[in-house]
């Protein structure tokens, strides 16, 4: 085994978490990026999942139980969150690196193809799974993702060191936006759940400077619509798009562009939610398509 590549490492026996079967905790090297990963079930379809922004892959537990005999979900704590690290020299994960890490990771379980589950910012993470290696990639469920739509500004701020350096600014000094902020809600100009979402990722000094550390890090991560549902069509990758019809953040009209460049492979799914997607009932969802059909799934939280 090369020497940047490490086995995976257990870090506790097996075990049930909320119900479900539960690996060991481990970590799994390759190159320049190390992760944290957990496995939940004991199905068959091996599924890598990304989770969202500030969490970590315990989520997945929450809609797995419908799952555990169907799939095997591989869930990675993403960088510098739970228990991933950042990469060394502080330097932004790179598309390709993502692609390859996870290319070795699937030849170390002995899959030859997989499927892949990201919510929000996770499914930023799984689009980039999806244009860097869609040979890798069987079919794919996306759960408010994150990257749907490009965001120059973002790009912009992120790419160069004065954009960095806004960054870093906001989180010593966050008073100036979040007066904007509450002015903008106050006359009515911003909905109260994007209020709520704003400021609870920017209410602390600590999820503010992971704010950054997201920011920057991720900010080559920049899937392009038009190579993903390229590769979507060419190999006939099945990609289930969630969305919540209250989401004002990952609004539900997001997601039709991608629809009409690849009809027979995108497939809308629009939830009664808002962004939070994390539950049972989406698990149901999700083990209906994967038996063919939609399936009995119960109320939709809100």
């Amino acid at each position: 085994m090369p020497p940047q590549e490490q086995p995976m490492i257990a870090a506790r026996a097996n075990f049930r978490f909320n119900g479900v079967y539960c690996a060991a905790m481990a970590t799994f090297s390759h190159q320049q990026i190390t992760l944290a990963v957990r496995r939940f079930g004991h199905g068959p379809l091996h599924v890598l999942a990304f989770h969202g922004f500030s969490r970590t892959g315990d989520d997945f537990a929450l809609l797995s139980p419908p799952l555990e005999a169907l799939c095997t979900i591989h869930a990675f704590d993403l960088p510098y969150h739970g228990h991933s690290p950042a990469l060394p020299g502080g330097r932004p994960v790179e598309p390709e690196a993502w692609a390859a890490f996870f290319l070795a990771y699937a030849a170390s379980i002995h899959a030859a193809s997989i499927s892949i589950m990201g919510y929000s910012l996770g499914g930023r993470l799984a689009l980039c799974l999806l244009e860097q290696a869609p040979q890798l990639v069987s079919q794919a469920f996306l759960l408010a993702p994150d990257g749907l739509v490009h965001r120059p500004w973002y790009r912009g701020l992120a790419h160069y060191a004065w954009g960095r350096w806004l960054y870093q600014h906001f989180i010593l000094h966050p008073a100036p936006t979040h007066a904007v902020i509450n002015l903008l809600h106050r006359f009515h100009l911003m909905d109260a759940r994007l209020h709520r979402f704003i400021m609870g990722r920017t209410g602390t000094p600590q999820v503010r400077a992971l704010l950054h550390d997201v920011w920057t890090g991720f900010r080559l991560i920049e899937p392009d619509r038009g190579t993903v549902t390229q590769g979507l069509r060419e190999r006939n990758v099945q990609t289930h798009i969630f969305l919540g019809e209250n989401d004002r953040v990952i609004q539900p009209s997001m997601g039709e562009p991608w629809h009409r460049a690849a009809p027979d492979q995108v497939h809308l799914h629009r939830l009664p939610t808002g962004h939070r997607m994390m539950n049972e009932a989406v698990g149901m969802r999700i083990a209906g398509l994967l038996r063919g059909s939609p399936g009995t799934a119960p109320a939709m939280p809100q």
